[in-house]
């Protein structure tokens, strides 16, 4: 299944599955944005205003499903935890806090000493974080029971260093951490013990370590304009000396020598997009042979510089956050029906059907014997409808919850969707118009003294009206003559 399933998408969507245009903007009702992120499974994006507040956007619809005030100064930093109930908002007043996604209140809030750089939920662990805080060393947090743990060594090639980028492997085993020196140093999370402390071939400070989904490798985004890739098991095994290390691929741009705000990568680990810091532009190369396939620019009248960018979980759509408004990059869709049925053929003008022999007989008599065979052997499969099973687009090589043992409920299991009940513009006067026909009824009429109707229950209303919609058909009915045939005369 999963083999005609990508032979498909081949032929719907191209070989290339990376962004091509522009596809709207999220409405984020006049606020702007600073920083984005998408859920788990890319149903849910939030977003993280200047003003502090946190909208959490359906995807599907592009409609906001729940909004509230987190803090008072702008959010740096959001990440999701594995179940998708929990978000963690880092800001620049110094401090994270941990919200419940359903209900929009906040869980914990810690305190560092400097400005909040990033916070992150364990991929594996949804009770523990990753933060750092400017000009400070990362630490890891525990919800439940509250503990702190700061991530940093006693190694003299450290001692000048200061922590620039921090980051958990893909697995939640590893700690990742970027150096103004140029180093990337490798902790354990269980025992925080140094693992690793590698150099670069630049002195240049690490903006940003990226783990992708897919794949042993990570991505570096370095002061000196390079985008570098390294295989994580080689980082790890390279010692404490500070030995450098070759990357196993650099990307840059040649001829505008171009910064990277922000690096991400796809949900197949087979593309890398930097995000330039002069202009809103996007740079798309291939993993496998380093090419640059594609720039995407967004409007170059107002000169926006970009602040981040995510690439979606599972599609091929790329948010961007420039000038606090969030752009939606997507693929070129052009219907292609014939990727749907291999026998499918599209007809460019009208032409007459030639039915073949025996094709609408109910059992096809000039059938070879093996034909009849594959037949009664697709009939006898069974599906399986009752029990669950995780779409493995969504889950790594490794997953440990790859299958679902109960459906999810509202304080349980995954979080995919938020439910939003509609809201009414004018609920009084909605509620008068509904009830003008049914006035004349005894137990619907309005108390004396003015006083506004009151139902314990929603439910009451909607019985009493359906109960006086059938009273009134019923009545209407019996109280209606019978008509009756005219006689037929005929003249003489």
């Amino acid at each position: 299944i999963q083999m005609i399933t990508n032979e498909l998408l081949e032929k719907n969507f191209g070989g290339e599955r990376c962004p091509e245009e522009q596809d709207g903007q999220l409405d984020l009702q006049l606020a702007n944005a600073n920083c984005c992120r998408f859920n788990r499974w890319g149903t849910l994006v939030a977003v993280g205003a200047t003003d502090g507040r946190v909208f959490i956007i359906d995807f599907l619809t592009r409609g906001i499903v729940k909004q509230f005030a987190a803090h008072a100064a702008p959010i740096s930093s959001l990440s999701w935890s594995r179940d998708g109930r929990s978000l963690i908002t880092g800001c620049a007043d110094f401090s994270c806090v941990v919200w419940c996604v359903l209900r929009g209140q906040p869980i914990i809030k810690l305190r560092f000493a400097g400005l909040i750089l990033s916070a992150q939920f364990n991929p594996r662990d949804d009770n523990q974080l990753l933060v750092l805080s400017n000009g400070q060393h990362p630490s890891l947090e525990w919800l439940k029971p509250k503990a702190t743990k700061v991530v940093a060594s006693s190694n003299p090639l450290l001692q000048e260093d200061t922590v620039s980028c921090a980051a958990y492997d893909r697995r939640g085993k590893y700690v990742l951490t970027g150096t103004s020196k140029g180093r990337i140093v490798i902790y354990d999370v269980q025992t925080q013990q140094l693992l690793s402390i590698v150099k670069q071939n630049s002195v240049q400070q690490v903006r940003n370590i990226v783990v992708p989904r897919r794949g042993c490798f990570i991505l570096t985004n370095s002061q000196d304009r390079v985008i570098r890739r390294y295989d994580l098991e080689e980082l790890i095994k390279g010692g404490t000396r500070g030995n450098t290390i070759e990357p196993v691929q650099k990307l840059s741009d040649i001829v505008n020598k171009a910064a990277w705000k922000s690096v991400c990568c796809s949900y197949d680990g087979e593309y890398i997009c930097g995000a330039s810091t002069k202009a809103h532009s996007l740079y798309i190369w291939e993993r496998a042979n380093g090419s640059l396939i594609k720039i995407l620019h967004g409007n170059k009248q107002q000169g926006e510089a970009l602040l981040d960018v995510q690439w979606h979980p599972m599609r091929a759509v790329i948010l961007s956050v420039a000038n606090g408004i969030v752009s939606v990059w997507t693929q070129a869709h052009v219907e292609n029906w014939s990727a749907f049925a291999p026998e499918f053929t599209e007809l460019e003008e009208n032409t007459k059907y030639k039915e073949k022999e025996g094709e609408f007989d109910v059992e096809d008599e000039d059938a070879s014997e093996e034909e009849k065979d594959d037949d009664d052997e697709n009939e006898e499969i069974d599906i399986d409808v009752v029990n669950l099973k995780a779409d493995e687009a969504g889950c790594s090589s490794d997953e440990e919850d790859d299958k679902l043992t109960c459906m999810p409920t509202s304080t349980t299991g995954p979080l995919w969707f938020i439910p939003v009940t509609p809201e009414m513009e004018n609920p009084e006067g909605n509620l008068q118009q509904l009830l003008a026909p049914y006035a004349d009824l005894q137990f619907l009429r309005q108390p004396a003294g003015g006083m506004p109707m009151q139902y314990e229950d929603p439910n009451d209303l909607r019985r009493q009206m359906l109960a006086a919609a059938t009273m009134t058909a019923a009545s209407a009915a019996a109280s209606k003559p019978i008509a009756k045939l005219p006689r037929r005369t005929t003249s003489k």
